[in-house]
């Protein structure tokens, strides 16, 4: 029996995990698991909606009718997500522990910081379940899982290893340093070009394993990150 990995975040902190999550949703998963919240949440006029928010504009956008203070406003995507959160602020630690909870996908309970005391979240984070299976999932489709840029220290650490067969794959441009670029074609590829299948096996290594990205050394951040990218690391609830 693996011991519970526990985490506590700060009201803030909390705040900023949810609109990660949120953030990265398309516009009508945004819709989907907003709208049920909003509706527990307050008592508020609300309606879906798919529509173009200018007559230019060839997308439609998929959002809500939200009447509040007397007149009604069409909210989508980002707009939608900050719209839900500064409402989510004014309601009590009790209530943005709950929401937390259902959207993160895991257990929460208000407490206070053992050295601190400053009020925030007890997270069960079911980390402690996870086990990567090798499906090789999260190389194979990049664009579902893949964080596309690097941070400095990792091309730091890959030029005093004088690594230049990853290096190559690097493309850095007004301090970013994006990731992985064919160096034959100049355009991010959908597979990890790091990636390889184990003779006779559904498994895959990672050719780079001992120098990796961070990012991929902390895949997954989450229960909800893993769940989002169809990550098969957690067992079947």
């Amino acid at each position: 029996m693996h011991k519970k990995h526990l985490k506590f975040v700060s009201i803030t902190e909390a705040f900023a995990e949810l609109q990660n999550t949120l953030d990265m949703q398309s516009e009508l998963k945004k819709r989907e698991e907003i709208e049920p919240l909003l509706s527990r949440i307050e008592n508020l006029q609300i309606r879906k909606a798919t529509r173009k928010v200018h007559p230019l504009e060839l997308v439609r956008r998929n959002g809500l009718w939200i009447k509040s203070h007397g007149s009604e406003k069409f909210y989508y995507g980002i707009d939608l997500v900050e719209f839900f959160l500064d409402l989510l602020s004014s309601k009590p630690v009790g209530t943005v522990s709950e929401v937390y909870a259902e959207i993160q996908s895991v257990k929460a309970s208000v407490a206070k910081h053992s050295k601190t005391g400053v009020t925030g979240l007890q997270i069960e984070t079911e980390m402690e379940k996870f086990k990567c299976v090798q499906c090789g999932h999260c190389c194979l489709n990049l664009p579902d899982a893949y964080q596309t840029s690097v941070p400095d220290s990792d091309v730091r650490r890959w030029k005093r290893a004088q690594r230049f067969d990853i290096l190559e794959w690097v493309d850095t441009f007004g301090g970013i340093n994006d990731i992985w670029i064919s160096p034959q074609t100049g355009e991010a590829v959908i597979r990890c070009p790091w990636l390889r299948k184990l003779p006779k096996k559904s498994k895959y290594i990672c050719r780079i394993h001992e120098t990796k990205p961070k990012h991929c050394r902390n895949f997954p951040k989450s229960k909800r990150h893993a769940l989002d990218n169809g990550c098969k690391g957690f067992p079947a609830d």
